[in-house]
């Protein structure tokens, strides 16, 4: 079940060329990062405290779940076969990233 969780958080897709990853879900990542960075400058209380606390619990998780497509892409990455397309702030058109298997 853990291993289904972690893979909502992005699409992978693979065929003889290429592989592609597609990540949904980091503009909600970089929103939480934000209100992560709000809530530790605003006053202490007790809100701010816990949305601290639940951006960073979420934020944790999604980095753990991220991190085996980010190993693949550090790989990747080094033999130059990486091709990216898409935003990292919008829902309409997400990162895209494509690696050439040649």
């Amino acid at each position: 079940m853990a291993i289904r969780i972690m893979k909502t958080f992005y699409e992978r897709r693979e065929t003889a060329e290429e592989i592609e990853f597609q990540f949904k879900y980091l503009p909600l990542a970089n929103l939480l990062f934000f209100l992560a960075i709000g809530a530790s400058l605003a006053p202490c209380g007790r809100l701010a405290n816990r949305t601290l606390r639940i951006c960073g619990v979420l934020l944790l998780l999604y980095i753990i779940g991220i991190l085996p497509v980010w190993m693949e892409l550090e790989k990747a990455m080094r033999s130059g076969s990486v091709l990216v397309s898409g935003s990292k702030f919008s829902c309409k058109n997400p990162l895209k990233v494509v690696i050439s298997k040649k």
